[in-house]
């Protein structure tokens, strides 16, 4: 028997029956548009609801770093795509819903996602003037149990880029555009201590050279500043000219030719070296970080030593645009800086998250085994 074709008709609209059904649909921006089910408004306030959560939409966009967005807006996918699975309203209010959901994340998701996907979720019911309590008995402790019961260990770490790493990744560049680039953004994020984020937002005038010291970078703004007062991090020079972040970054801002203070300090990069306008993504600094580091290898003894994961002799390698800061802080640690000179460079604000850094040099400092066992 002939099976006659199926019609071509668009995929249902999953919002076609929401007027239906009353709903009401909130388009907030920072989490794409918002369902608020009939019956859970005042239909009357139904038009002051949208403007106030369209206002409150720009003050929480602002108000948050765009990687924060992005995990805001993953994790809200992940929660309405279960309530949808199984039939429960996304916005209600109702902490019972949310600590179902946190629970059954919980078998997939690390501690610490499970906070993000909980902060997503009370920020979309604050955007359409729905209270919700993380602090609820329902919430409060699931959470806690789950702390106590998977610990809050992140379970993935960024691995630390060396400095003798380093010099093999900066002599690998091509002694081209692309090449200067990339020099200046290795070396001045490990010199910098810089996120990602923080590397590709530097402006051409955010850079102000001093003789016979280094560099001094201005970040306008970062994770932890976010009202954007601005800090400022030196970078002192190094006598291998082919290691110098500041050399680096001459070279590159020569050849960059700025016209504007405020004009992006890296750029994309065309075949053939051509400059664009557009600023580097971020993206960008994780591709160059883990594809070069990945071709030079890990062959620095040292390596195996330091805090990210690498105690266990074959730990897998874990490189990312974070990289370049934890190399740094890693660096600093293992030759013996003190912490709050530590925390000035990578402008942590937690003793406790610089003292990760510090924690696989300090386990062989005066330890006691060695004046017990090596006297022996």
């Amino acid at each position: 028997m002939t099976v006659p074709p199926r019609p071509n008709t668009p995929d249902p609209d999953p919002l076609a029956d929401v007027a239906d059904r009353g709903d009401l649909i909130i388009a907030t921006g920072i989490l794409g548009d918002l369902v608020l089910p009939a019956g859970g408004f005042d239909p009357g306030r139904a038009d002051e609801i949208r403007d106030l959560a369209a206002q409150a939409a720009i003050y929480a966009t602002q108000a948050r770093g765009p990687g924060t967005l992005r995990a805001y807006r993953s994790a809200w996918r992940q929660y309405d795509a279960w309530c949808v699975r199984l039939g429960l309203p996304a916005l209600s209010g109702d902490p019972g819903i949310v600590g179902m959901y946190l629970t059954s994340a919980a078998e997939r998701l690390a501690v610490a996602t499970l906070q993000v996907h909980l902060a997503a979720i009370v920020t979309a019911h604050r955007l359409v003037g729905l209270s919700l309590d993380p602090g609820h008995p329902s919430i409060a402790l699931l959470m806690d149990g789950i702390r106590r019961r998977r610990g809050t260990r992140p379970v993935r770490q960024a691995t630390p880029i060396t400095p003798a790493m380093l010099a093999r990744m900066v002599r690998a560049q091509p002694d081209t555009p692309l090449g200067l680039r990339n020099r200046a953004i290795l070396l001045a994020g490990f010199g910098g201590a810089l996120r990602r984020s923080e590397i590709v937002a530097l402006d051409a005038g955010d850079l102000e050279f001093v003789d016979g010291r280094g560099v001094v970078l201005t970040v306008r703004r970062s994770k932890t500043d976010q009202y954007g007062a601005g800090q400022a991090v030196a970078v002192w020079r190094s006598d291998d000219p082919d290691l110098c972040a500041p050399t680096a970054l001459r070279r590159w801002l020569d050849h960059r030719a700025a016209r504007h203070a405020d004009d992006p300090l890296f750029v994309g990069l065309r075949a053939g070296g051509v400059m664009t306008v557009t600023r580097l993504s971020d993206k960008a600094v994780v591709r160059l970080v883990k594809s070069t580091a990945e071709a030079v290898g890990d062959g620095d003894p040292g390596l195996m030593e330091s805090t990210f994961g690498s105690l266990v002799v074959g730990a897998t390698r874990s490189y990312s645009g974070h990289s370049l800061r934890a190399g740094l802080a890693t660096a600093a640690a293992e030759a013996e800086a003190q912490l709050h000179d530590v925390m000035r460079q990578t402008r942590h604000k937690s003793v406790e998250v610089a003292r990760r850094y510090m924690r696989s040099s300090d386990l062989w400092r005066n330890n006691v085994t060695e004046k017990v066992m090596r006297r022996t």
